[in-house]
C-alpha cells in the first residue's frame, strides 16, 4: 500500500512539474502571436470567433489567465473582453489613462495607418485600481465589411523594451502620440 502511495505522489508531481514546464508564458511575441492569429480567426469567422477567445481552457486564454485577447471597434466600442466582460457594449474611444493619454483612440489610428503595431499606456492589473505600465499589440481585422481591433498586452514592457525587441514595428505612446479625439 505504502509503495502505491509512493508511486502515486510521484506521479502526481510529475504531472504538475511538466504541466508548468510546458505552460505557455506571456511574453511580448507571444502577444503579438495570440493577435496575429486571433486577427486571422476573426477574418474567417468574425464575431463568432469571439467564445474561442473567451474559453477559459483555449488557445486565447493563457499564461495561467494572465493572458488573453480582446476585441473593439475602430469607433472605441468594446466588442469582446474575456475578463471584464463589463466593457463589452461600453464605448472607450475617449477614455484616458492617468497621463491623458487616449489609448483606444491611439490603437485605432495606429491600426488604420500600419494595420498592426504597438501602445504602452497605463492600465490597472486585474483586482488592481493602481495603473501600470502596459504593452498591447494591436492588428486590424475585417470581416463581411466590419473592422475590428484585436489587442492582447502584458504589464512592465516599456516602449524602449518593445522597441528593443521589435525594432521594425509601430510604438505609440504617450511621448509620439499627441492626437486627441
Amino acid at each position: 500500500m505504502f509503495r502505491k502511495i509512493v508511486v502515486f505522489a510521484f506521479v502526481l508531481g510529475l504531472f504538475f512539474v511538466l504541466k508548468g514546464a510546458f505552460a505557455e508564458e506571456l511574453t511580448l511575441e507571444v502577444a503579438k502571436a495570440k493577435v496575429l492569429a486571433a486577427a486571422k480567426l476573426i477574418e474567417e469567422d468574425g464575431a463568432a470567433a469571439f467564445p474561442k477567445f473567451k474559453d477559459p481552457n483555449g488557445e486565447f486564454r493563457f499564461a495561467e489567465g494572465k493572458g488573453y485577447v480582446w476585441v473593439h471597434s475602430l469607433d472605441g466600442q468594446m466588442l469582446m473582453h474575456p475578463t471584464r466582460p463589463e466593457l463589452e457594449r461600453t464605448n472607450m474611444l475617449n477614455d484616458k489613462d492617468s497621463t491623458g493619454f487616449p489609448f483606444i483612440y491611439a490603437m485605432n489610428q495606429l491600426v488604420k495607418k500600419n494595420k498592426a503595431g504597438w501602445v504602452v499606456y497605463l492600465w490597472p492589473k486585474p483586482g488592481k485600481k493602481i495603473e501600470e505600465i502596459k504593452a498591447s499589440f494591436v492588428s486590424l481585422a475585417r470581416n463581411q465589411g466590419k473592422d475590428y481591433v484585436i489587442g492582447c498586452g502584458m504589464y512592465a514592457a516599456s516602449a524602449d523594451y518593445v522597441r528593443s525587441m521589435f525594432p521594425g514595428d509601430v510604438i505609440y505612446d504617450s511621448t509620439n502620440f499627441f492626437e486627441t479625439p
